[in-house]
């Protein structure tokens, strides 16, 4: 690689906290040599790129995320998220793999050679999640054990089974303890978590000081916040679509003065709307900003420095235990021997980029990328619904009493929360069956093991969607992603499933003749078409939700995790109904 100067820049010192005057000379693939303005000893004869009166800033790092919740895979992802500044992923394969387990790391480890930026790849800990339901695949400790040679995989991701490390069930305590002797990372997953149970997790279960779960992105409270940061661990703040939990702790966390220094910024989950409309980690950085402009009473400059070095420099250090075990080059500033994955900004008023640099390559320029879209063949990851046709015979539920309505254990929707109530109602029946009742609002739900065609599959009853009629039916369904569907009556029912079945998955709405359809056909997560054209067939599959008569905002993100047993009250999956917080298989009625 030729030699590059980019003279004349303001580089966002991160470590310093200031703007500086510089030139950055370019040397394959990394930073050689940071020059002050018209110094002496800079070398004659190589390419000069004038960037003078813009601002130079390393690029951005988002410390975790699933890219299957854009719908996109890594190749279309990162087409996208590099426009706006991202130069590293840590991600998080949880949901693939729930489908296709090794493979679908070995999907994401291929792609991650193909891409304008770095994607590290955190092996999930918890496939399946639980028992209480049948996924797709599994990852065993002994799968964990082969990946943790490559160099694309930065250790274990989030350690969601964080009873079974406080009371050592099973295998994860011998899970974290093999990553983390191995010199890598482990993510943690610990909503709640205080006292003692917290240590004890943070530490797997030695109390000895030693932190082995080095991180936790589900604080969703200041208290919580400010104890975790204060045991000794990282907190990646997150601001995804679903949850924004940086607006409740960012302020907290600068009311009380606290040392920011391991704290961090994720997006966890985007919608690939808001990746094409606002951005990606910068309209987090736009976030915090405008937080440290509000509650620690920064100027704009000051500010900005401060919300990039949250997504940059802390990152980068929660990184370098990983980057130094594979003899990796330093990310996360502007320094001597560090990757030149650097952004080069118009302004910092709108943050807008002009250039990005991806070991001293332009992958983006006049905030066009500048690459063809990359081809792929993913044929072997189609045809994931393996089901046979679904009649209406399969969302019958029946009655051999005589009453006219029984009380039964009814899923309730909280808006806009994952919680649900589990509630008892009382449902209608006719002809010696159950029915919905869409004037009480309440609608049946059903959800059939889509993987091995076992036939495992429960009908029940939810209330809160707002269907008035007919049918919706997803192939997104956490954890296991199994088929989902919820409707007003069975002849819908059974369209919307079978549209899913004979398509490969995905999202669909029936409203009478009419069909509302969002292919995903990749594993029944992601989508083979542009981001452009997804965000159109979501926003079209959305609108043909509405017309059933539900107004909820985000109905299919909604409706797919009323299938996670893991988030209380009342939840359903292919075994059954699942009371969470007894964790166990619980009966219709009541």
């Amino acid at each position: 690689m030729k030699s590059i100067l980019y003279k004349g820049g303001r580089i966002i010192d991160v470590a310093s906290r200031s703007i500086v005057e510089a030139d950055i000379l370019i040397e394959n693939g990394l930073i050689a040599k940071v020059y002050a303005p018209h110094a002496e000893g800079v070398p004659e004869g190589i390419a000069i790129i004038d960037v003078s009166g813009k601002y130079i800033s390393p690029g951005f790092i988002d410390s975790h995320i699933h890219l299957e919740s854009s719908m996109l895979p890594p190749l279309e992802f990162s087409r996208t998220a590099v426009i706006h500044g991202t130069t590293t992923m840590l991600v998080d394969p949880h949901e693939i793999a729930n489908v296709f387990g090794i493979r679908a790391i070995n999907l994401f480890l291929d792609q991650s050679e193909l891409l304008p930026l770095d994607m590290y790849i955190g092996i999930p800990s918890c496939v399946p999640a639980t028992n209480l339901e049948n996924s797709g695949s599994t990852i065993s400790l002994e799968d964990v054990e082969k990946l943790m040679g490559n160099e694309r995989v930065f250790g274990l991701a989030e350690m969601m089974n964080f009873p079974g490390i406080i009371h050592d069930i099973g295998d994860a305590r011998k899970m974290v303890d093999t990553v983390f002797n191995l010199g890598k990372l482990v993510d943690g997953h610990c909503p709640g978590l205080t006292g003692d149970d917290l240590i004890t997790y943070i530490t797997n279960g030695r109390r000895d000081g030693t932190i082995r779960i080095m991180s936790d992105h589900e604080t969703t409270a200041p208290e919580e916040a400010i104890e975790k940061l204060e045991s000794g661990i990282y907190l990646a703040i997150r601001y995804g679509s679903a949850d924004k939990a940086l607006d409740d702790i960012l302020p907290a966390l600068i009311r009380e003065g606290l040392d920011l220094s391991m704290c961090m910024l994720c997006s966890d989950d985007i919608s690939p709307r808001e990746l094409l409309e606002s951005g990606h980690v910068d309209r987090i950085i736009k976030r915090a900003r405008a937080v440290f402009i509000e509650h620690a009473g920064l100027d704009l400059e000051k500010a900005t420095v401060e919300a990039v070095s949250l997504a940059t420099l802390n990152p980068a250090r929660y990184l370098a235990r990983f980057l130094r075990h594979h003899s990796h080059p330093m990310i996360g500033e502007i320094a001597e021997g560090y990757k030149a994955n650097l952004i080069i900004l118009d302004n910092l008023e709108e943050l807008r980029i002009d250039r990005v640099l991806h070991a001293g390559v332009s992958v983006v320029e006049g905030g066009i990328y500048t690459r063809e879209r990359v081809p792929y063949d993913y044929s072997d990851f189609l045809g994931s619904v393996n089901l046979g046709e679904l009649s209406e015979d399969d969302f019958r539920i029946a009655y051999d009493g005589k009453r006219e309505s029984v009380n039964a254990r009814i899923i309730e929707v909280i808006p806009d929360s994952l919680l649900t109530r589990s509630t008892v109602s009382a449902v209608k029946t006719r002809n010696k069956e159950l029915h919905a009742n869409p004037e009480g609002d309440i609608a049946k739900i059903a959800v059939f093991e889509r993987h091995h065609a076992t036939g495992s599959h429960t009908v029940s009853f939810v209330k809160g969607l707002g269907l008035k009629r007919n049918a919706a039916a997803s192939t997104v369904a956490h954890d296991s992603h199994n088929l989902i569907i919820a409707g007003t009556e069975e002849k819908s029912m059974a369209r919307a499933a079978n549209h899913l079945i004979r398509n490969g998955g995905g999202m669909v709405a029936v409203e009478d003749e009419r069909i509302s359809y969002l292919p995903l056909k990749i594993g029944g997560l992601m989508s083979l078409d542009t981001i452009e054209e997804v965000v159109e067939l979501y926003r079209s599959v959305q609108d043909g939700a509405r017309a059933l008569g539900t107004d909820l905002e985000h109905f299919f993100m909604t409706l797919s995790f009323l299938a996670l047993p893991v988030i209380p009250e009342l939840k359903i999956t292919d075994k059954g109904l699942v009371d969470v917080n007894r964790f166990e298989i619980v009966s219709l009625y009541e």
